[in-house]
């Protein structure tokens, strides 16, 4: 009796301790523990914020679509049910019925089912054919516009959903640069549960509301967009190119008001790309370069627009030979008139005596070598070699355009400090965001002095000279003062050979170029044609894309012819005779051969 009133101490007391320590020590363990049997949640899935452009037109929206859920627990009879939602869904029943039996209290059977769909769903829910299914909203990508500046906006995943390489929301574009403002967070509906997890009836509820992503106003107007990719591909089919690309921007903001890049695909057809290649791809400029050059010899003062120089048709530079685009005997050119006939060796003259360390701190200062800012995904820095990497020749090819590389919006923003009295403002591509109290704006692009106003306006003077009388006329409009450069380059072919800019077949390749503004319009373009084949000219082929697309924009926005312009913009000297003679000359030789340098 004595033994069997200890062990029944012991346990008296083993019983009282264990709950001592389960209903006061941990206390709240357990009633964690015990709420988190009862307590039962789903997520309500949250809204991507929409895209729009400049005006409110949508490029991309979120759209609810219905999706068939399962709970495979509630499930008793799977063959049964995976043989009618497999009639309704046209889906394989066997592989129905294997996520019905699923070890989950959650089984996404079906996505995107039209409404005809849920309508037979919820019959056959009501007449006892299918059981533990329910239907459920998820949020999908919509681009009402189709592929229209698809390259920009980029790609979203659906809710919920992940790629190969694990990533969800924006996968691509803006909608990846932006996602952490475009996604919404997810919400929670809150319920108690029995053990088999039902809700239970008269239970407590709670619900945590998702919030949608906030919306996202470009820059970009949908209009300008639409006939920007519609210009290229015309110019493509039409030239048997194998891309182009444009931008258009204001140059006094940044704003980027279309970016389009359209390539031959495997059918022959001209179609939009999805790479965005005005900011991810880079090609030579070769002689739109040759702005920089001259306006940094006008900035140091090294040069005046009057200064003359003799220039040849050929420069020896250690051992390469540069030649401008035709032969001609040596001729006295002013900056100007080089710059009119876009001669190679007038410029390579001028760079020569601007020093290698100036040409490649303005180069650097017009935005090369670096990214924009734009903080667009995968976007190109460009290729520029360090000073201290340069070799003999590269005083000869840098200022011509030829040896670096750069991105179209690289190098209508180096223009566009020009257009904007020297100031060098970065492109902005996104305008506002509303968190759903209305739209706020974003923050002003800072701006950095390049070169004076006074070097920008005699630059202006000369590219509109160019258009006026030289290689550019195709780029005029009627009304307005047009103003920019045309330029034919090489095109690197990465072959061993001692030329690398031959193709496999001996021949050159070029990219034809036209990059200018509209004098008092706040209005810049830049349009690139790759390998054209019925001209090489970037007068011939670039252009005329250009006035068309200048014109376009000026209709948009109603600018109306500006005035007399004042005359210190116009002071730069005429083109002489022999100039123009040159000039004329430009136009009927065959730029191919030439034996080095970048063409005009």
């Amino acid at each position: 009796m004595l033994a069997f009133v200890v062990v029944m101490a012991m346990v008296v007391g083993l019983i009282g301790f264990r709950l001592i320590t389960v209903q006061v020590v941990d206390r709240e363990q357990y009633v964690a523990y015990g709420e988190s049997q009862r307590d039962g949640f789903r997520t309500l899935p949250a809204s991507r914020g929409a895209i729009y452009d400049r005006n409110g037109q949508a490029f991309a929206m979120s759209v609810a679509q219905p999706r068939v859920i399962a709970d495979p627990s509630q499930v008793r009879h799977p063959i049964k049910t995976s043989r009618a939602l497999a009639s309704i869904l046209g889906l394989d029943a066997a592989e129905v019925e294997a996520d019905l039996r699923a070890d989950t209290r959650y089984r996404v059977i079906a996505t995107g089912i039209s409404d005809e769909q849920a309508a037979a769903i919820g019959e056959a829910k009501g007449e006892g054919d299918i059981e533990g299914i329910t239907l459920d909203d998820e949020y999908v990508r919509s681009h009402p516009n189709g592929d229209l500046a698809l390259a920009v906006i980029g790609n979203a995943l659906a809710d919920g959903q992940t790629d190969d390489e694990g990533r969800t929301g924006g996968i691509s574009g803006i909608e990846r640069a932006h996602d952490g403002v475009l996604a919404g967070k997810p919400g929670k509906y809150f319920y108690e549960q029995d053990v088999s997890g039902n809700p239970i009836a008269g239970g407590d509820r709670d619900l945590e509301a998702a919030q949608q992503g906030a919306d996202l106003y470009l820059t970009l107007d949908q209009s300008l967009q639409y006939e920007a990719e519609r210009s290229l591909a015309a110019e493509v089919e039409a030239s048997g190119a194998d891309s182009a690309q444009a931008v258009i921007m204001r140059p006094s903001t940044g704003e980027i008001l279309a970016m389009a890049s359209v390539a031959v695909d495997d059918d022959g057809n001209a179609v939009n790309t999805r790479d965005n290649r005005p900011v991810t791809a880079v090609f030579e400029p070769g002689s739109v370069n040759k702005m920089i050059t001259v306006a940094a010899a006008l900035e140091e003062e090294i040069v005046t627009p009057e200064t003359v120089f003799n220039v040849p048709d050929s420069l020896q530079i250690y051992d390469a030979e540069f030649n401008d685009s035709h032969p001609h005997p040596p001729t006295d050119l002013n900056t100007a008139e080089i710059f009119f006939t876009s001669s190679n060796i007038g410029t390579i003259k001028i760079a020569q005596e601007l020093g290698k360390d100036n040409v490649d701190q303005y180069l650097r200062a017009f935005g090369f070598g670096e990214t924009t800012g734009l903080g667009f995904p995968a976007e190109e820095d460009g290729i520029m070699k360090s000073v201290d990497e340069w070799s003999g020749v590269d005083i000869g090819t840098m200022p011509i355009g030829q040896g670096i590389s750069v991105t179209a919006l690289q190098m209508l923003a180096a223009y566009n400090v020009v257009a904007n009295d020297g100031i060098y403002v970065g492109p902005k591509l996104v305008g506002a965001t509303d968190i759903g109290a209305g739209q706020v704006p974003s923050e002003p692009t800072a701006g950095r002095r390049v070169i004076s106003a006074d070097t920008a306006a005699k630059m202006r003077a000369m590219l509109a000279q160019v258009v006026s009388e030289g290689t550019g006329n195709a780029a005029a409009i009627p009304g307005y003062e047009a103003a920019g450069k045309t330029g034919t380059s090489r095109i690197a072919q990465g072959s061993d050979g001692e030329d690398g800019y031959l193709d496999e077949n001996g021949n050159y390749r070029y990219d034809a170029s036209f990059v200018g503004m509209v004098n008092g319009a706040d209005l810049s373009i830049l349009v690139t044609v790759r390998d054209p084949k019925t001209s090489i000219y970037g007068g011939d082929i670039a252009a005329p894309v250009f006035a068309h697309l200048a014109a376009t924009a000026l209709r948009r926005y109603q600018v109306p012819p500006p005035a007399i312009l004042d005359a210190a913009h116009h002071a730069i000297p005429d083109v002489s005779a022999s100039a123009r003679e040159l000039n004329n000359e430009l136009d009927r030789e065959d730029v191919a051969g030439a034996s080095s340098g970048a063409q005009g």
